[in-house]
Parts: structure tokens; sequence; C-alpha cells
């Protein structure tokens, strides 16, 4: 059994491009270092970034330390973590995606027969799982004791906590309580309890008190995750490829640098817009003429008429009527010469004023004297 890797770029210049891979190795290490199995030339991504490890027929992703880390489905990995890969899971690596599938080979004369057959194929190669037999068991996926199989028999029951002197299996953890939790499996299936513990437990990542294991789920007990695995559920089947198809991707090294492209440049004949620029210029000039018709002719003369439209105002008097009513705008200056005659005797309205004015005064002069002479 091996695994099939879909290696996706999601953007920079190579976005789009996808290239697939198969490999058959007991670890895979994903990394921007030449000697990785899955080379990604990305300097987002580190030189040994995570790797695949295989358990059987188990596959398991870590983080190994990288600066970006990984993520599962969009969930980042903790670093020193592992997690259970299923089929169509996709890794995210920095700018990339891989899409993890685990495939079964199937011979040319089995794969043109029924898919009876290879179903019973895969039926075959599901039922290896698990080394210790066919007993369910918890694997720990963290912690110092990481790999380590707890085996659940049948008809049995189990208590895990942190008191070696009350509990069936010791959990070294500060988070798990001396009795945390009570594993019970009999003809129904694998169920664990809580047992009023101070943290409780989890299982995939949801809080409960109470319920059914079935195969891959994953129960925290405290800060201890466990794997179950039941070898007689059969949840998952691996995608059946034949051998033509590996003989076409069966490539042990995947490496996809990032390749320039050029861009497309279909903008450039985009130039016949001077045109309009030259009718602009048109109507530009246009105008300008029309400025200099209303003083010659002040009518709807074209421009081409101006020379002969200067002679009929010199033989028509009327044109020649609107300058003169023009001229007493400029009279003014002549009226600052008046302040020299400083009467007009041509008017007989200042000589009355004037008369009237000088009788007054001799009036006003008499009526003096006479009161100073009274006195």
């Amino acid at each position: 059994m091996g695994v099939r890797l879909t290696v996706k770029m999601k953007s920079g210049s190579g976005a789009g491009h996808t290239k697939t891979v198969l490999l058959d190795d007991e670890i895979i290490t994903f990394g921007r270092d030449q000697s990785c199995q899955v080379v990604l030339a990305q300097q987002a991504v580190s030189r040994n970034h995570a790797r695949i490890s295989r358990d059987g027929t188990l596959f398991f992703l870590e983080d190994l330390g990288s600066s970006f880390g990984t993520q599962v489905n969009g969930q980042k990995l903790p670093k020193g973590e592992k997690r259970l890969l299923r089929n169509g899971d996709v890794i995210a690596i920095a700018q990339f995606d891989v899409t993890f599938d685990r495939v079964a080979d199937v011979s040319e004369d089995v794969s043109g027969k029924t898919s009876f057959l290879s179903r019973k194929l895969v039926k075959d190669v599901m039922n290896g799982l698990a080394a210790g037999g066919e007993n369910a068991y918890f694997r720990v996926m963290n912690g110092p004791t990481e790999g380590t199989r707890i085996e659940i028999a049948d008809a049995q029951e189990y208590v895990f906590g942190r008191d070696a002197a009350e509990a069936d299996v010791v959990l070294n953890d500060d988070l798990v309580s001396r009795k945390h939790v009570k594993v019970r499996r009999d003809w129904s299936g694998t169920h664990v309890e809580d047992l009023g513990s101070r943290n409780g437990i989890k299982l995939n990542k949801k809080r409960t008190r109470k319920a059914t294991l079935k195969d891959r789920d994953e129960v925290e007990i405290g800060g201890v995750r466990l794997l179950f695995i039941d070898p007689t559920e059969v949840r998952e089947d691996p995608v059946v490829m034949s051998s033509s198809q590996d003989e076409d991707s069966g490539e042990g090294t995947l490496a996809t640098p990032e390749e320039p492209d050029a861009p497309s440049e279909p903008e450039p004949p985009a130039e016949p817009e001077p045109k309009p620029e030259k009718k602009s210029r048109i109507v530009r000039k246009k105008p300008a003429v029309s400025e200099d018709e209303p003083p010659a002719d002040g009518g709807e003369d074209p421009p081409a008429e101006e020379p002969p439209a200067e002679d009929p105002p010199a033989d028509d008097p009327p044109p020649d009527e609107p300058p003169a009513e023009e001229e007493p705008l400029d009279e003014p200056p002549p009226e600052d010469d008046g302040p020299r005659k400083l009467i007009d005797f041509s008017n007989k309205q200042h000589i009355i004023a004037l008369a009237i004015g000088g009788a007054m005064v001799v009036i006003g002069v008499v009526l003096i004297i006479l009161l100073f002479a009274g006195a």
C-alpha cells in the first residue's frame, strides 16, 4: 500500500500548477532541501518542514518545527504532535496544498474483472490493521509515550487515571484526575464514560461525558490524546489504482520550483486613442475663430469673410454709430480741465444764483452795521 500526493500551488508565479506523485516509503519528508522525498522550492518552506510516517496501514503527519507551521484541513498542527491522515485530507505548507490519499495496487488481470474482486482485495488489506492482533487498542498521540499502544480486550473494563493504586491504565499528566475515565468493551462496541473528573474528556475535539467509540476516533483525557483503532471496523477504503496508472506518475521526488510566467500583453493594441485627440484639436480651433468674429462683424459670417468685412463698416454709417456712442465715455478727461473756470457766464442760471447770493450778502452786511450802530 502506498500514498498518492497531489501538490497544487495556491498563489505566485506558478499558481494552479498541479503535480501528482506516488510513494511507498515508510517516512515521507516535505521540505526545501533536495534530500526530501517531496521538494517544495519556496523560501517560506523550511529545509525539513513536515513528514508522513507509516504505522501498519495508518499514516500520521507531524510538523518538524517549521518556521511557518503546517495545517491539516485548515487547522494548525501543533509542533511535536502527530495527526492521523485520511483520504482527501489537505495538508497546507506555505503556498502549497498537498492532498493525501492511500492507494492500493491492483494487477492488470484483477483490474479488468468485476468490482467485487477489487473490494475483496481492499477488505483483505484493511484486515491487516494493528500488528498486535485483532484486538482494539488506543494509540498515544503525544507526550513522551507517543506511539505506545494500550490494548482493549473484549468483555473487559478499564479505568484510566493518574493514581497507580486505583487506575488500571496510568496516564502521567497533571491534567488527568486520579480516576478519570472508564473504558468498557462488550458485544455492542467500545464505550467511554467520565468518572467525574476535573477536566472531563473530549471526543474528536468536542466535550462529552459518555460516548461509544468508532474506529479512528480521538479521545482526549486531560492533556493526553488517544487514537482509538478497531480492526474489525472498516471505515475507509484506499484508492484502487491499476499498474498502468502507477507507471504514469510513479516518481520518487517531486520538485515544484517557482517558474516565472510571462504576463500576457494584449493591451498595446489600444493605441487608436490619438484619433479622438485630433478631433479635440479641431474643436479648439473653431472657438478661436469665433472669438475674433464678433468684434469685426457681430454676425454669423464665416472667418474667411473677415477681410471684406472691414470695408462695409467704412461705407455704412450705422456700424460707425456704436463706436460714436462709446466716445462720450472718453469725455471725462476734458471735464478735468473744468476747474480752471470758476464761473460759467454763459449759463443764465449761474448768473441769477450769483445775483441772489450777492444781494443776500449785502443785506447781511447792512444789518450787522445797524446792530453795531444801535449799540
